[in-house]
């Protein structure tokens, strides 16, 4: 055996595990062997579990990245044919939200608590951000996630 070896717990067999190869300090292993060492389950399951250096593959990834579009890409079709008014209730920075004056009567109007989307592609008049409290005039649009405004002025 190489190094010092301490008991660290019940079936450990010291640092490395125990007895050369793949439980030991010993050329061929480290840790997971008899009891367990960094990699094993002898002494709490080790520091990855006991899967091996380097094995942790597909763990807190997430669950990838959304395929098609979403936000501002979306399909739409237009609500309105007149310009709607509205205050911006919150701007987010490239996104925001607009309470109507008027409630739009639709079924997904009440999708996000009678607030409608808005991007800052949706800015017109070279704006580059609303702020909250102002008032606004826009389009209202549908998507597959609600109701929109577009084309927005003002604010």
């Amino acid at each position: 055996m190489w190094g010092v070896q301490t008991q660290f717990g019940k079936g450990n067999k010291g640092w490395g595990g125990g007895k050369g190869g793949k439980g030991s300090w010993a050329p061929g292993g480290f840790g997971g062997g008899y009891g367990g060492g960094f990699n094993g389950g002898g002494f709490g399951g080790g520091f990855d579990g006991g899967k091996g250096w380097g094995m942790m593959k597909g763990k807190g990834k997430g669950k990838g990245k959304r395929t098609g579009p979403s936000g501002p890409l979306l399909e739409r079709t237009r609500m309105s044919e007149a310009p709607v008014t509205g205050e911006v209730a919150e701007w987010k920075g490239k996104y925001g939200w607009i309470t109507p004056t008027v409630p739009i009567e639709h079924p997904l109007f009440e999708k996000h608590k009678g607030k409608l989307y808005v991007s800052i592609s949706d800015l017109a008049g070279g704006l580059t951000q609303l702020t909250a409290g102002n008032l606004c005039q826009f389009h209202v649009f549908s998507d597959a996630s609600g109701l929109g405004a577009e084309e927005v002025i003002g604010s």
